[in-house]
């Protein structure tokens, strides 16, 4: 069809439409489309209609800023906002101005002091409900004052939250306490994942049994190797430990109730001299740090030591290794040069 014929088309079209019908009719609206019209201009004003554990998830995944923003404007993320799962305090999630302080500095006593005024004003507004990660990344805090500390690790604990992570400045590794006691209430046994840093962790009398705690991290934390025997002995459903800098450990003991163990990282504990797994599926282990003595049962299949002192740490791979672990398939060996032997 040509552009002429088209352009006569829709000018007939448009001529037969607005020519007067004939007769007199009594054109009444209909009610449902009256009806359907309000509703249309409803759903664009307020948005779709959605669950209520939708909206909560699609709240869940925004930014801690932004939830908060949102929360402010919408009555769905409000009440989101009460029971959000994942909590994240650092000055970086609270909207701290990097204009004035430089990213790993030290922020100053002032802004320690409205994180503390901001964190605490969150914590009163969430009652608990469905929380399952908190995280405190105060690094670059070092005016936290011990009490606002073990107040939201109350708040975490009474929370049943799955997952705590405890992220310290180097001034608190002598002069705070991880509240064990807590967990000794029996406050912790919904605690799946424990990562700790700069603090100091001392078992208590009667501290109970970490029923679901399978993951458990420790960076820089005051414990002698008693102390942590006790704690493992009481996490019979260990998967995995992770030691880092912990320099309060001479002896590494890990108890043949931790059946579930199957991953073992320990680096750079300075006064380590001897480690000794019975664990009886540990599979996996790194090793990073000056040389100590291995004793390991014979599950362990994978094997990584990172050695910053050994002179002889090839040869003592070669000639002892095969011996102490009768089943290890993979060794991995880094000093200044780096080697990968297969046995």
């Amino acid at each position: 069809m040509g552009l002429l014929q088209l352009q006569r088309l829709i000018s007939s079209r448009s001529d037969r439409r607005h020519r007067p019908r004939r007769g007199k009719r009594n054109h009444k609206p209909c009610v449902q489309d009256d009806e359907a019209s309000r509703a249309v201009k409803k759903m664009a004003c307020v948005g779709p209609s959605l669950p209520e554990d939708i909206w909560h998830h699609i709240h869940s995944l925004l930014p801690l800023q932004d939830a908060a923003r949102a929360a402010c404007v919408s009555h769905a993320f409000k009440k989101s906002w009460r029971c959000r799962p994942n909590l994240t305090f650092s000055p970086e999630t609270l909207n701290f101005n990097k204009n004035q302080y430089n990213e790993g500095e030290e922020i100053s006593a002032d802004m320690s002091t409205q994180l503390v005024e901001r964190i605490n004003r969150i914590v009163s507004k969430h009652d608990g409900t469905g929380l399952k990660a908190l995280k405190l990344e105060l690094l670059n805090c070092p005016d936290i004052d011990n009490f606002d500390l073990s107040c939201w690790l109350i708040f975490a604990f009474k929370s049943q939250v799955e997952e705590l992570s405890l992220w310290l400045h180097s001034d608190f590794t002598e002069v705070y306490n991880f509240p064990l006691r807590l967990l000794s209430e029996g406050e912790g046994n919904s605690l799946r994942s424990l990562h700790l840093s700069c603090c100091g962790l001392r078992p208590v009398p009667g501290l109970g049994c970490l029923t679901n705690l399978s993951i458990l991290e420790l960076y820089d934390v005051c414990i002698s190797g008693d102390d942590l025997g006790c704690v493992l002995s009481s996490s019979l459903a260990l998967e995995e430990l992770h030691l880092m800098d912990c320099s309060e450990i001479i002896c590494l003991e890990i108890p043949c109730l931790l059946h579930q163990l199957s991953h073992l990282v320990v680096s750079e504990c300075e006064n380590l001299d001897v480690i000794q797994s019975k664990a009886p599926n540990l599979s996996s282990f790194i090793y990073s740090g000056d040389e100590v003595q291995f004793s390991f049962g014979n599950s362990l299949q994978n094997l990584k030591i990172m050695g910053s002192g050994w002179d002889e740490i090839v040869g003592h791979a070669r000639e002892r290794l095969p011996h102490m672990v009768p089943k290890l398939e993979y060794l991995d060996i880094c000093t200044s040069f780096e080697y990968t032997l297969k046995l």
